[in-house]
């Protein structure tokens, strides 16, 4: 099976949300990712629904800067996000506790 792509990571993250574990979550989240098969998308978490758009948001509460490849490996579980955090592969920017807390909204598809 083909690793899978940013892009049908991103287009796949609106069924991996679990709206149970987000509560009252409203926020929107900025992803900056570099490198190739990159881009920039962002997800608005409001009203226990999680919606994707491809570019960059307004004013986002929290920014994640990420390579492509890093994300990937995130995405499926190769990278936890503890490590990739400590490491500096991930720069995070914003509401930290919020990103904190997104890590557990989300199942792996």
């Amino acid at each position: 099976m083909a690793e899978k792509t940013v892009r049908q990571l991103f287009e796949e993250t609106p069924v991996a949300f679990q709206p149970q574990r987000a509560g009252r979550a409203n926020a929107v989240i900025q992803f900056i990712i570099s490198g190739e098969g990159g881009g920039n998308w962002y997800l608005t978490i409001k009203d226990k629904t999680c919606t994707v758009t491809e570019g960059v948001a307004d004013s986002p509460k929290a920014t994640l800067r990420i390579d492509a490849q890093d994300y990937l490996a995130l995405a499926t579980g190769k990278l936890s996000s503890m490590k990739a955090f400590t490491s500096g592969r991930v720069k995070a920017s914003g509401d930290i506790a919020l990103l904190r807390r997104m890590d557990n909204w989300f199942v792996r598809l």
